[in-house]
């Protein structure tokens, strides 16, 4: 029998698988340390036609895990609004997540999430991607790296590979540094950050889609 080819998701019916996943994060209980905090996974991460999609490291308790909104509330998400405002896109059109969608804590403070709890969350993550099907996946941090190698297989490490990307067969991958103060103060200042993000949209403008005209102009 010919295999009958699938019809493509429309907006209204990504929508609708967006939502059964995001019930099921809320439901999820996989991680005992997490169990108590609430997976920052709805309509608040962003749009769900975005051509970039962005994965960081967790919600922050200052930011998501208190406004519930992917970066926002706290300094880290205030230098992400920065730099998507430096290369001329809003959050209205990009999507935003993460590698543990629940806020990590540990005496009341945030900690890195466990490989386990990577691992865990890896599930949500791939079908938010297959859902989305973005162009470009942007990670933010070794973490937020560390979740797309284990959904890929591959071994980018961000080190070695930052702003370079890698073309997979289902979008590119490419790794950059966190914008919390912590890194921005001491690892990758903010005004090397903005030249990272400027080559972002270098990715999009080589692919198959484009943006609009009106956003290409970055200086």
């Amino acid at each position: 029998m010919k295999k009958q080819k699938m019809a493509p998701i429309g907006p209204e019916q990504t929508r609708k698988k967006f939502k059964l996943l995001e019930k099921q994060a809320a439901k999820c209980r996989l991680c005992s340390a997490l169990a108590d905090q609430s997976a920052i996974l709805s309509s608040a991460n962003g749009n769900l036609n975005a051509k970039i999609i962005f994965v960081a490291e967790a919600p922050g308790r200052f930011g998501a895990g208190r406004t519930g909104i992917p970066f926002h509330g706290d300094k880290s998400g205030d230098n992400f609004e920065t730099l998507l405002e430096h290369i001329g896109l809003t959050r209205a059109e990009v999507f935003i997540t993460n590698a543990a969608l629940c806020n990590p804590l540990e005496n009341g403070n945030n900690r890195r999430p466990k490989a386990s709890e990577i691992k865990n969350c890896s599930p949500f993550l791939k079908e938010t991607l297959d859902l989305i099907s973005p162009q470009v996946v942007v990670t933010l941090g070794s973490v937020g790296l560390q979740a797309l190698n284990l959904i890929l297989e591959t071994r980018y490490q961000l080190k070695e590979n930052v702003a370079q990307p890698l073309t997979t067969p289902n979008f590119i991958l490419f790794p950059l540094y966190h914008p919390s103060p912590r890194v921005t103060n001491w690892m990758r200042p903010l005004v090397q950050q903005k030249k990272d993000f400027k080559k972002i949209l270098r990715c999009i403008s080589d692919g198959k889609r484009s943006i609009p005209n009106k956003r290409r102009k970055t200086n």
